[in-house]
C-alpha cells in the first residue's frame, strides 16, 4: 500500500468526524506548515514539519495531497539509504536533543 492510498483511506475516515474536529485539524495543519516553511530558512527541521503539516492538510484538501507527494519525493532524495548512515543521523538527532535539554536545564528558558 502506497502513502497516497493510506492518505485516501484516512481522508475517508476523517470526513466522518465532527466539523469542529475537522476545523481543528485544518488549523493545526496550517500552523505546522507555516512553522515548517519558516524553518526552511531558519535553523531547524523544516522539511519534516512541512511534510507533517501537508499530511494534516491532505485530510481536507486535494491540493495539499499533491504538495505532500512532492514534499515526500524531496525528503526521500535526502534520506540516507544505508542502514549505518540512518543510525548515524538518528544518533546525531538524539545527541542534539540531549544537548538542547541540558542547556535548558542549566541556563533556563530565555525571556521567562
Amino acid at each position: 500500500m502506497t502513502a497516497r492510498d493510506r492518505i485516501r483511506e484516512r481522508r475517508a475516515r476523517h470526513r466522518q468526524r465532527r466539523l469542529s474536529v475537522r476545523a481543528a485539524v485544518a488549523l493545526a495543519g496550517f500552523a505546522t506548515l507555516a512553522a515548517g516553511l519558516a524553518l526552511l530558512v531558519l535553523p531547524g527541521p523544516g522539511l519534516p514539519l512541512v511534510a507533517a503539516g501537508l499530511g494534516l492538510l491532505a485530510l481536507e484538501f486535494r491540493w495539499a495531497e499533491a504538495a505532500l507527494d512532492r514534499a515526500l519525493h524531496h525528503t526521500e532524495r535526502v534520506t540516507p539509504k544505508k542502514r549505518s548512515h540512518r543510525f548515524a543521523v538518528g544518533g546525531a538527532a538524539v545527541a542534539g536533543l540531549a544537548a538542547s535539554a541540558t542547556l535548558l536545564v542549566i541556563f533556563g528558558v530565555p525571556f521567562l
